[in-house]
């Protein structure tokens, strides 16, 4: 939505609606998926690597930043919250926007001097305190106004402010003020006053007449600012029918003659004022002139233009915006269609979207190749632009990374690259990578010392891990020298792949972070408690120091900093009694299997909320999912976990004591009252492992009510779930 569109406006939510479906640019909901993979868009998973993947107003943000069309310090990203570690180079639209300050701009004077909206009266009140400064400002600068007319006027403006939106409010206020005015300058202002409170109330096309005197009128202020308002009144007009309540655009409803009205004023305004006050907000509206009346050439043309001026923080955030949600796709009646343009920069982002879509699903839409290469005319003058488009449809349309290579020759990369030619040198590598060619690390490393440009070295770390994960070479990155420094990359890695020997390595070493060391650690005691590596648990449980404390709050247990005084677990002497859990693993030490032991390590994570750590064991879904991705789709954090043994679970120590002819019947009744409470509630399984079908479960409870019907825990479940 543009910087100059009305708060609170139906439309603007309306549009904002439009383009997530259509565009996928929402940032509803925060999913970072680390991977450099990006054909399909997914929230906070944005990269300074151009592709089809990323939000389309960032691919916009990226290529101007190329053609120096905007301050570099643009490109900048809030850190997100979030209770899982995301990489730094992972960026969201609405982190970099938010980090422009753009909340904080305001429109100009008494219209909102924005395209984005219905312009509905509310909306179009939250302009008036800078119009209230420039009417004071005007006031000032006529020296034909009295004393007494200024001082009128001024209080005329300020009561105006305060009833904006209430017209017989307004009109009462101001009721006895144009007899007041004895010149000609006050009676203008007067009855500009009249004529703007009438603008904001239900009819705003009635204070046409007013606006269409006062443009022929000699004061000066007055006349441009009434010039303005008249095409901005038409404007009104033109679109008051077309827009429904919840902002649904239909364009048959467009009064085409006003439209035309529109059109021409805002043409004379900017013809007779090119720098003037309401100029931005001029051009602005002839943008919305153009995609109103469904002129997709010209509405493209106006964008080109508007994107070939330099811009700055929140201003040209919301000109992308605006393009995001009104330009791209072009929507007329319910037909969606490709974008009518000819400028390179929005054919480009045209393109990159199109790429994101299937033949099958799209087909109207869907980019084939043929269509891409018939645009090279376009590109005459940015040709490594089009040979990079050509690279990206062959490598995420066509799944051809030799073709990337073909399109993409080696080339030596320099310092302070752009974004595409950083892209391209990535991509090239990525094609490498995929077809298991050497030297890809080496090229990783030789971009780093050029690679000056905001976000682009995170992205290489970010590439690198990946490259290293891929191919078992965690100790690279983990190693003294290591390029990968993002707290977040190594951590999910930790996390989620690193074997005993490297969380041994990192827990032990004084050169990292302690939250580096810490995290180490905490996994490294977790899994070796789960995989049944009771020896070594506690062996490296000494390093929890005694007087660590666990949190209380079991959602916290890895993040931010993880609780590692959870493994000086005490016990609980109250329904099943278990000893600490350095004593439960001294005993499963000796003997693993021992039933009322296991159970206990079930009670120890049962009670301090494991169930649904981030560390537990994929289900059957998730293993599916991560077996569906290619080599070069893997997230970081997906390759095989590298600990040995089977990495265990509560649902699966339950049963293990359940199929055990020598657990004590308490321990087995007990084993199987917390297994059917596995799925209570909501028969859904809560306790980690692949889903147990229903008539499993009823086994389950047939068994604990009969064969253990004497035991004092088959009382406790009164059914299954």
């Amino acid at each position: 939505m543009s910087k100059h569109a009305c708060a609170g406006s139906l439309l603007a939510l309306g549009l904002l609606a439009a383009s997530t479906q259509a565009r996928a640019s929402g940032d509803s909901g925060c999913n970072a998926q680390p991977t450099l993979h990006h054909r399909g868009y997914e929230a906070c998973s944005d990269l300074v690597l151009i592709s089809p993947g990323n939000d389309t107003r960032l691919n916009m943000l990226l290529l101007l930043a190329d053609r120096g069309r905007v301050q570099p310090a643009m490109i900048k990203n809030e850190a997100p919250d979030s209770g899982t570690p995301v990489p730094a180079a992972m960026l969201s639209w609405s982190a970099l926007s938010s980090a422009t300050g753009n909340d904080a701009v305001k429109a100009n004077d008494d219209s909102s001097t924005g395209s984005g909206t219905a312009d509905n009266s509310n909306g179009r009140c939250v302009s008036n305190s800078v119009g209230a400064d420039r009417f004071r400002q005007a006031l000032q600068a006529d020296t034909g106004l009295g004393a007494d007319e200024r001082k009128s006027l001024g209080d005329a403006r300020a009561q105006v402010s305060a009833a904006c939106g209430d017209p017989g409010k307004t009109a009462a206020l101001l009721d006895g003020v144009l007899g007041k005015m004895q010149g000609a300058s006050g009676k203008a202002f007067a009855a500009y006053l009249m004529s703007a409170a009438v603008f904001y109330g239900p009819d705003p096309g009635a204070a046409r007449p007013a606006f269409q005197s006062l443009s022929e009128v000699k004061q000066p202020w007055v006349r441009e600012a009434a010039t303005y308002m008249l095409a901005r009144t038409d404007l009104n007009i033109a679109q008051l029918n077309a827009f429904g309540d919840y902002g649904n655009f239909d364009a048959t409803k467009v009064d085409q003659a006003a439209l035309t009205r529109a059109r021409n004023g805002m043409q004379r305004y900017l013809k007779s004022y090119p720098n003037g006050a309401y100029a931005v907000s001029a051009d602005g509206l002839m943008r919305r002139v153009e995609w109103l009346g469904g002129n997709d050439t010209a509405a493209a043309n106006v964008y080109a233009t508007a994107l070939a001026q330099r811009g700055n923080g929140a201003a040209f955030v919301d000109l992308l915006n605006e393009i995001d949600t009104r330009l791209l796709p072009t929507t007329q009646n319910g037909a969606t269609k490709p974008l009518a343009t000819r400028d390179p920069l929005l054919l480009a982002i045209d393109d990159l979207w199109r790429m994101r879509l299937e033949r099958k699903t799209d087909p109207k839409l869907y980019l084939p190749a043929d269509e891409l290469a018939a645009q090279q005319a376009v590109f005459s003058n940015d040709p490594a632009l089009f040979r990079y488009l050509q690279a990206v449809h062959a490598y995420h349309v066509q799944n051809q990374p030799t073709q990337v290579l073909k399109l993409l020759p080696a080339g030596e990369p320099r310092k302070g690259m752009g974004y595409v030619d950083f892209s391209t040198q990535l991509l090239r590598l990525m094609a490498m990578d995929d077809l298991g060619q050497p030297g890809v690390r080496e090229g990783l490393l030789k971009l780093l010392p050029l690679a000056t440009r905001a976000y682009q070295r995170q992205t290489l770390e970010l590439a690198l891990a990946l490259h290293d994960e891929r191919h078992q070479s965690l100790d690279k990155v983990f190693a003294a020298d290591s390029q990968v420094r993002d707290p977040a990359i190594r951590r999910i890695l930790l996390e989620n792949v690193a074997g005993p020997e490297l969380l041994q390595q990192q827990a032990a070493n004084a050169k990292v972070p302690s939250t580096e060391r810490s995290v180490a650690l905490f996994v490294l005691l977790y899994r070796d408690l789960i995989g049944g590596r009771y020896a070594q648990f506690n062996e490296w449980l000494p390093r929890v120091p005694a007087d660590t404390k666990p949190l209380t709050d079991s959602y916290q247990l890895l993040y931010p900093t993880p609780s590692l005084g959870v493994f000086r677990w005490a016990g609980n002497d109250k329904g099943y009694a278990c000893p600490a859990l350095s004593a439960i693993t001294t005993t499963l030490a000796r003997t693993p299997v021992a039933p009322h032991a296991s159970l206990c390590v079930g009670e120890f994570l049962r009670l301090n909320g494991f169930d649904h750590i981030p560390l537990a064991a994929p289900n059957k879904q998730e293993r599916e999912w991560r077996k569906s991705l290619s080599t070069s789709q893997q997230q970081l954090g997906t390759t095989p976990l590298l600990f040995p043994g089977k990495q265990t679970d509560r649902q699966s120590i339950y049963r293990q004591v359940m199929a055990d002819a020598n657990a004590a019947s308490d321990d087995r009744a007990y084993a199987l009252v917390r297994a059917i409470r596995c799925y209570a509630p909501s028969g859904n399984n809560d306790c980690g492992g692949d889903d147990v079908p229903t008539a499993e479960r009823k086994r389950w409870f047939t068994l604990l009510k009969t064969t253990y019907k004497t035991s004092h825990w088959a009382s406790s479940v009164e059914h299954y779930w």
